[in-house]
């Protein structure tokens, strides 16, 4: 088969075969839901009817533009997966249907931290910080969200376990296996952390609780470190001789 090769992140990789054409009707739906949880994160339903509403819309922006950057690392993976794979069977269309039905469940916990997180910033900037909720909310709070995280990412761990199951039918590469196995773990490490952040919220003393978020710093490295081992780049081949 012969597959896209340019660099742009949009329309191919180096070092993988897209599979995938047109986009099918599971993708489509996706990206509506995408579009409406987006929609939910909105900080306004309405516009700013004075400067004085102007401003106090700006200050929802950091937690709104942090939410986003979560659900499109999301739709971003997930359109990858059917870039590379285009696969149709009855269990991709079973967890593409989890996924979706996780990720309207997880916009709500993350708006909410979103807003606590610009209303937090607000106070700090003010000269008056102050928490925005009790440690026990902040607590809870994080536990659900951090449950809700590690659901989504582990529907698309399973997703590309299973694209990796069916290696052979695709034809893939032995880069292109490795590069599956990467993505796999790649999720899976979010799942990890995010359970993790569950187990010290639920087990260090209240007030201590709402920092096990700092976990979630342990991402990128873990996901390096993955990238290392599962999928090293390749060596350069000799350069040809004048």
């Amino acid at each position: 088969m012969t597959g896209l090769r340019t660099l742009h992140p949009l329309k191919g990789e180096p070092d993988f075969e897209w599979r995938g054409g047109n986009p099918t009707r599971v993708e489509a739906l996706t990206d509506m839901v995408f579009a409406f949880a987006l929609t939910l994160l909105v900080v306004s339903n309405a516009p700013p009817g004075s400067f004085g509403e102007l401003r106090e819309l700006l200050w929802g922006f950091p937690g709104f533009a942090a939410a986003f950057a979560i659900l499109l690392l999301l739709w971003h993976s997930h359109y990858i997966f059917f870039r590379r794979y285009a696969l149709q069977d009855g269990w991709t269309t079973t967890l593409n249907a989890a996924l979706l039905f996780l990720i309207l469940f997880f916009v709500y916990p993350l708006k909410y931290l979103a807003t606590m997180l610009s209303e937090w910033l607000r106070s700090l900037f003010a000269g008056a910080p102050y928490p925005p909720m009790s440690v026990e909310e902040g607590r809870d709070a994080l536990i659900i969200l951090s449950g809700g995280y590690a659901a989504v990412f582990l529907m698309l761990f399973a997703l590309y376990a299973h694209a990796l199951r069916n290696g052979d039918r695709l034809e893939l590469s032995r880069r292109e296996r490795q590069l599956t196995r990467f993505a796999k773990w790649q999720h899976g490490v979010h799942v990890l952390v995010g359970l993790l952040v569950i187990a010290c919220a639920s087990v260090l003393p209240t007030r201590w609780a709402p920092f096990a978020g700092f976990g979630y710093f342990l991402i990128g490295p873990l996901v390096m470190l993955a990238g290392v081992l599962i999928a090293p780049s390749p060596k350069p081949g000799p350069r040809p001789s004048m």
